[in-house]
């Protein structure tokens, strides 16, 4: 009984991987293009490339590499904004890369807000780390192999007849469905942060913050350039935003842009 239930495992567990293809390569279309902006980089011509990167983009492809090629591009044109906004596009597909996150921290030091965060509570600090650890695909895919374990133990705890075996089947059963329920969750948020377009960046040089979404509201603060913000609402051509400190107003909604693709 033992050693089928053992196989039963084996064979869950390695058909997870089949269940979730690998990231796409940029299609063959799209490799000349990316070859002529690549060259053009190399040449020093930023704004080319970056342009070849943008109809890449325009193409559907997407990939980390291709918006920090495209932060670069911008960076060394003097886009601050653009290099910013692509840098956190590459950021979210790459959290991990320590060119990304270096040149992202480069291009912030360029900006002119320096703004302070709100603290977070440590126990929401530590749990988001932990999440954060994996991406959405690798969580989904340990989410099935917790999955096999607990129903695993579940055919042990119902079939096995020795009372031991049977204690140890239920015990492994609750836990790795605790802890398979965990997984499905880190994995739904982080493919909603992945996806999801709740931050901006400020696009233009300097942005009035209203108090109002009207021309004659009252100004609260400027934004510049490269100022990451969160957007929380939209209404009649202005968008509403908070910063890290916790200050919210309004702004046109054509001087910022979405982290999004």
């Amino acid at each position: 009984m033992m050693k089928r239930i053992i196989l039963l495992i084996g064979f869950l567990v390695c058909a997870v991987p089949a269940l979730y293809p690998r990231e796409a390569e940029v299609k063959a279309e799209a490799e000349k293009v990316w070859e002529r902006a690549n060259t053009l980089y190399i040449n020093g011509d930023y704004v080319g490339a970056a342009a070849f990167y943008e109809a890449i983009v325009d193409k559907g492809y997407i990939s980390g590499r291709l918006f920090y090629n495209l932060g670069n591009a911008y960076f060394k044109a003097g886009e601050l904004g653009r290099a910013v906004l692509n840098y956190n596009r590459a950021q979210k597909l790459m959290p991990y890369d320590k060119d990304v996150t270096y040149n992202l921290a480069v291009a912030n030091g360029y900006v002119k807000d320096k703004i302070d965060t709100v603290p977070e509570f440590f126990l929401s600090r530590w749990i988001k780390a932990w999440r954060s650890s994996l991406d959405s695909n690798t969580w989904a895919a340990r989410s099935l192999v917790l999955l096999a374990v607990a129903l695993a133990g579940v055919l042990v705890f119902l079939l096995e007849e020795r009372s031991g075996w049977r204690k140890v089947g239920f015990v492994a059963a609750v836990v790795f469905t605790v802890l398979f329920v965990f997984a499905v969750v880190f994995a739904a948020v982080e493919k909603r942060e992945l996806t999801q377009a709740s931050e901006a960046i400020v696009m233009v040089q300097a942005a009035s913050v209203k108090s109002a979404p009207e021309k004659e509201g009252s100004d609260i603060f400027i934004l510049h350039e490269g100022t990451k913000v969160e957007v929380l609402s939209s209404y009649d051509g202005w968008t509403e935003i908070m910063i890290a400190d916790g200050n919210k107003g309004w702004v046109p909604t054509d001087s910022v842009e979405l982290i999004t693709y």
